[in-house]
């Protein structure tokens, strides 16, 4: 054999060598998370983390053999998805309740974890005290300590930690809220010690919680939470408060809209800047939104770098973490409606810039009112996600409340091969066309033009009504020219120069996505 083919064929082997020992994993798995107690009783997870040697899972369950008392679990399992040990933590007196995602994390310097919480207190009366849990490297309690900041012997002061954060000096800084009215901010030393806490509320009749907490590319906090007006739940809003390495205020900013919007969950951009995710609510069906993911970039000052929606409104549309990645990237995490009431689980991730690079929804239950919840995702170190959060069955699904994690590639999929077209859904209608109309799209294939065309029969003035076309990863495609007007009230959009694929035509309002058509190119 010639040495150039000789070096030819050695470069393959070492190829198929590598690829032969870096398959991509994928599993869509449910866990009991009860341990020794009764496998009848319900779990969840909102947390999960990697190791070298496979993930851990922290949420929450319940003790069936005394009163049902709440309890913390932690569940080690393998890269591919098999169980190595679980515990969890509490005991036979008072619940206890592990935060909000964001509330379980490891040291950045020992192999020890802090968990953050709330203990609820039946007698005398009914009250929480903030949780702080530290583990060690093999689950064993270090020590925990409770944090009351009632001013005299009447336990009346309610204190919840729903998120938490490790400050670049090993501190601890805690999102929460106080009686359910004023966002808490308080700080602890690695050992957790209070060093200060302060208190922030706005209005006079308002309710204000924290949810989210990350130490500032300048040395502050800046802590995420939402506020309403009691008796006007379309008032609810994302709050945003930015305090100094002391939690003095420095600006306190609003985001949403006119309609009850969702809390700002927060993450640090690799760029030093603020990155908040939500929902948007549209417009209001009765008490409930019809909303939109919503991801926001803030400086330090409060600036916004830039304010993008995503997807068509939906009731019960929630988001339930953000994530900025060391690329810049960003994840955002949460569940809705896929056709109601079943719910599914979703991820959208999106550019530094904030454009869309793909969205996927997720289900372990197929049963027409199950519900799949995904509260947390994470890059794990094969470039692909993993992502975790609970189910609950409805028939014919069977069994129980059970926590769900699944282990995704690096496009989201959830084994291989599976449907690329994660851009936008096809033939999704917005609820404010209520249901009347569509968008037609020939010839489909296509080779140099297609046609667009929409028909509305609803009697609803639209304004401002646009085309815009996007690839299957949520990328919107450059178009050579702007589409003309074509026969009927549509469009001639010259795509001669996309690549073969499949797209997606969106027709769109000033406010809104209305209808959208696939179509594909092929040449």
């Amino acid at each position: 054999m010639r040495p150039f083919y000789l070096f030819i064929f050695f470069v393959l082997f070492l190829m198929n060598l590598r690829y032969s020992f870096s398959q991509q994993v994928y599993f869509n798995s449910t866990y009991n998370l009860c341990g020794t107690f009764n496998q009848d009783a319900w779990s969840s997870s909102s947390d999960i983390l990697e190791l070298n040697d496979g993930y851990i899972i922290a949420g929450a369950t319940v003790d069936t053999e005394t009163f049902w008392m709440r309890r913390i679990p932690l569940m080690k399992i393998d890269m591919n998805g098999y169980v190595i040990t679980n515990r969890n933590y509490g005991n036979d007196t008072v619940d206890f309740y592990k935060g909000w995602p964001g509330s379980f994390r490891k040291s950045n310097y020992t192999n020890e974890y802090f968990i953050a919480g709330s203990i609820n207190y039946w007698q005398p009366g009914n009250y929480d005290v903030g949780l702080l849990m530290k583990i060690d490297s093999s689950f064993d309690i270090v020590w925990v300590k409770e944090y009351n900041l009632n001013k005299d012997d009447n336990p009346d002061t309610s204190i919840l930690f729903n998120q938490m954060d490790i400050c670049n000096n090993t501190d601890l800084i805690f999102a929460g809220s106080m009686n359910g009215t004023h966002l808490l901010l308080l700080r602890t030393d690695s050992s957790g010690n209070t060093l200060w806490y302060k208190t922030f509320h706005y209005g006079t009749s308002s309710l204000c919680t924290g949810y989210a907490v990350i130490q500032t590319s300048d040395g502050g906090f800046a802590l995420g939470g939402f506020q309403y007006t009691i008796g006007q739940p379309e008032t609810g809003d994302p709050i945003i408060v930015k305090t100094d390495s002391l939690g003095n205020q420095e600006w306190v900013k609003y985001l949403g809209g006119y309609y009850m919007d969702n809390k700002a969950m927060l993450s640090l951009s690799e760029d030093g800047n603020i990155i908040i995710g939500t929902t948007y609510g549209e417009y209001m069906l009765g008490d409930d939104p019809v909303s939109v993911i919503n991801i926001v970039k803030l400086d330090n000052s409060g600036t916004v770098i830039w304010d993008k929606k995503y997807g068509t409104g939906i009731k019960y549309n929630y988001l339930l973490n953000v994530r900025a990645l060391p690329s810049g990237d960003i994840l955002a995490v949460g569940k809705r409606p896929d056709v109601f009431p079943h719910n599914a689980g979703w991820i959208l991730k999106v550019k530094e810039n904030g454009d869309s690079i793909w969205y996927r929804e997720y289900s372990h239950l197929i049963g027409d009112q199950s519900i799949n919840h995904l509260s947390d995702v994470i890059q794990t170190s094969d470039n692909g996600f993993i992502a975790c959060g609970y189910v609950i069955p409805m028939a014919p699904d069977t069994g129980n409340r059970d926590a769900w994690v699944i282990k995704l590639d690096s496009i989201g999929c959830d084994s291989a091969g599976c449907d690329t077209t994660v851009g936008v859904e096809e033939e999704h209608r917005g609820m404010e066309a209520s249901g009347h109309g569509g968008l037609e799209v020939w010839p489909n294939p296509a080779r140099e033009q297609i046609h667009v065309r929409f028909y509305m029969d609803d009697g609803r003035f639209y304004k401002d009504l646009g085309l815009e076309i996007y690839d299957v990863f949520g990328r919107q495609a450059p178009t050579p020219a702007l589409p003309q007007p074509g026969e009927g009230g549509g469009w001639i959009v010259d795509v001669s120069a996309f690549p073969s694929g499949i797209y997606i035509a969106i027709l769109k309002d000033s406010h809104r996505r209305l209808y959208s058509r696939k179509f594909v190119i092929l040449r």
